[in-house]
């Protein structure tokens, strides 16, 4: 792996591990390393800022040095990282890892576009994230306990994984007729309208392109799904809420995954 600057600078070695991870099948990607959030900062670098939820770090941001350095000595003690020590020198320059852990890390810094879904229950929460590459996505599901299991999956089945987020029970939910907000309007229904929401999972997406934000919100009651769209009419935000089945969510997230498409 790179030096932990505030710039990366890949090397062959980290591009080779990020391809041979990309190109992994579903079934061969289950056996990519299990991390967690202070694994990952320490895998990273401390002051490297990290894109993604650390929920069991944030709890302990005041030790987030003391349990970083802890989760650095296992992965060492484990022989998942190792200290990399340059020709001519005697003391380590940088830090290495095994060829998946190298793979995972470099994949999350070089998506050409990067997914989030933020899904927000009464007493829990959880986070999938999606980057991708071409046609396969490396995913990073973080649970509450700051837990981050990685998969690759066919881009093409990206946008069934998030409902698979947003809509665990798989409800039978069918399309409505939308309805329009403003967004004080919105403020004002919504507890009404939304009264036995269960959940809300929020997705987004962002590439370096220009005008690249998407972003879709679902909501779950007890029998079935609403989408929420917005967008500008007459310099202020219009937003439109609509029951959807299934598969006009997965639509709908598909826009955000591939919004030119």
């Amino acid at each position: 792996m790179t030096e932990q600057a505030a710039e990366i600078t890949w090397t062959q070695h980290d591009l080779d591990c990020a391809q041979a991870v990309i190109t992994l099948s579903s079934p061969e990607s289950d056996n990519l390393p299990t991390l967690t959030d202070e694994e990952i900062v320490a895998l990273d670098g401390l002051e490297r800022e990290q894109f993604v939820e650390l929920p069991w770090l944030a709890e302990h941001q005041d030790q987030k040095e003391l349990v970083c350095n802890v989760a650095l000595r296992t992965l060492l003690t484990k022989g998942f990282a190792f200290p990399l020590v340059s020709e001519g020198e005697t003391l380590p320059s940088a830090l290495g890892a095994t060829d998946n852990i190298v793979g995972v890390m470099t994949l999350r810094r070089t998506g050409e576009r990067i997914i989030s879904a933020e899904l927000t229950k009464s007493d829990d929460k959880a986070w999938l994230y999606g980057y991708l590459h071409q046609d396969q996505v490396l995913e990073e599901l973080v649970d509450s306990a700051g837990t981050h299991t990685f998969t690759v999956v066919p881009a093409a089945e990206f946008g069934d994984h998030l409902l698979q987020l947003a809509d665990a029970a798989d409800l039978e939910s069918e399309d409505g007729e939308p309805q329009t907000y403003s967004e004080a309007e919105f403020e004002a229904a919504a507890p009404t309208v939304l009264a036995d929401a269960r959940g809300v999972t929020v997705i987004a997406g962002i590439s370096a392109a220009e005008d690249s934000f998407r972003h879709y919100t679902i909501y779950t009651t007890s029998t079935e799904l609403f989408g929420l769209t917005s967008a500008e009419k007459d310099g202020a935000a219009e937003l439109s809420l609509a029951k959807v089945s299934r598969s006009t969510a997965v639509e709908a997230a598909n826009r955000v995954i591939f919004p030119t498409s």
